[in-house]
């Protein structure tokens, strides 16, 4: 069993609900018990994951939480390309066939594919559906999975169609990102080092720390995931997100600055294709962007990205984006949610941990931003 002593909980306070984030390694195996308390009776449960995380841990999970709840498995293709329109048909035929009632529970088990396609369906089936995210992936911990926001993409363009859909509950087991491939770790990273820029520094001093150990290694970024410090670094990102939310649930002000590095990094996943740049990726391109027109600006310095490109060479994010998509990706940046009155919102950097909000950034500043990371 876990060490209940070492479990970690945020609650979290909405105006649409209340809920718990439970955080610690080997919490799994505590997931029955967790579950029977908070959702007594003989309500079924959804479980819906993908095929990849499924044989990995899934079948494990559900063996713990058959015992003594009546549970229904939904295991759908691995993908940023499934988080569509028919994959949502998918999982309301499944409801539909099971007979779900707005008491039954929707368990979101998976990255954040799942958690945002699995909750929006959860949020607009009957009306709302109880919703557990059970996060597999180092985003959806610190990140996605928090805050109750929910969405699928439509003809290219990320989380267009969506809504605010709080969680009943969080479940965060950090053992379960041991076995992510080394491309889902580089994945997740980029977030974090989002967390570290614009609210607390103290987070990528943690990340240097722990990769100086050893920095060498070709398995360094799999050691950093085992490290307890790490533990304290998804804590840490999660809090702020929590808090965040807290303060502005509907994205209208200070949540604007969680999408530092989005805004580029949604236009160079719409120009490439999901199939070809995970989001983490493109984010991690979009922070480089960034900090490149905040320096423009006259805000930060080369010296702020020098030892920005060394971390990323440590963590072994990507660095260059192809010259020849950069009138596109600016094209594409068009098509982000967070415009207002024709002018697209950019979240910038003036200083470390000093983020401001800028509405119609001259389209040359940011296509010269994207060519200087070709």
């Amino acid at each position: 069993m876990a060490d209940k002593q070492k479990r970690r909980k945020i609650s979290v306070s909405t105006a649409s609900r209340s809920y718990k984030m439970l955080i610690g390694r080997g919490i799994s195996d505590d997931v029955e018990g967790i579950l029977v308390e908070l959702f007594p009776g003989s309500r079924k449960i959804f479980f819906i994951t993908n095929n990849k995380v499924f044989d990995i841990h899934g079948k494990k999970i559900i063996k713990k939480i058959e015992k003594s709840c009546n549970i229904k498995t939904l295991v759908l293709p691995d993908g940023e390309e499934y988080k569509s329109n028919s994959t949502l048909s998918k999982i309301y035929d499944f409801f539909m066939k099971n007979h779900a009632h707005r008491d039954d529970v929707v368990i979101a088990f998976g990255g954040g594919v799942i958690g945002d396609t699995a909750g929006f369906a959860a949020a607009t089936f009957n009306r709302g559906l109880e919703l557990v995210h059970y996060p597999t992936t180092i985003i959806s911990q610190v990140d996605s999975s928090i805050g109750g926001k929910a969405a699928i993409n439509f003809r290219g363009v990320k989380n267009i169609i969506g809504c605010f859909y709080q969680p009943h509950l969080i479940i965060c087991d950090p053992d379960l990102l041991n076995t992510l491939e080394e491309k889902e770790l580089i994945n997740g990273l980029g977030e974090i080092i989002k967390y570290g820029l614009v609210f607390d520094y103290k987070i990528i001093e943690s990340i240097k720390e722990i990769l100086n150990e050893n920095p060498e290694s070709e398995e360094r970024l799999k050691n950093m995931i085992t490290d307890e410090k790490f533990d304290e670094i998804i804590f840490k990102c999660s809090k702020i997100k929590s808090d965040i939310v807290e303060k502005d649930e509907f994205d209208t002000g200070i949540r604007n600055y969680l999408n530092f590095g989005h805004t580029i990094g949604h236009a160079i996943e719409k120009v490439l294709g999901f199939k070809n740049i995970s989001h983490g990726q493109a984010v991690s391109l979009g922070i480089l962007c960034s900090v490149d027109i905040s320096i423009s600006l006259g805000f930060m310095k080369d010296s702020h990205k020098k030892e920005l490109l060394n971390l990323y060479k440590l963590l072994k994010l990507p660095v260059r984006i192809s010259s020849e998509n950069a009138d596109a990706i600016v094209k594409a940046i068009h098509f982000d949610k967070k415009i207002t009155e024709g002018r697209t919102k950019f979240i910038i950097l003036k200083k470390i941990n000093d983020a401001i909000v800028i509405n119609g950034i001259d389209e040359a500043v940011i296509k010269k931003s994207i060519i200087k990371n070709t």
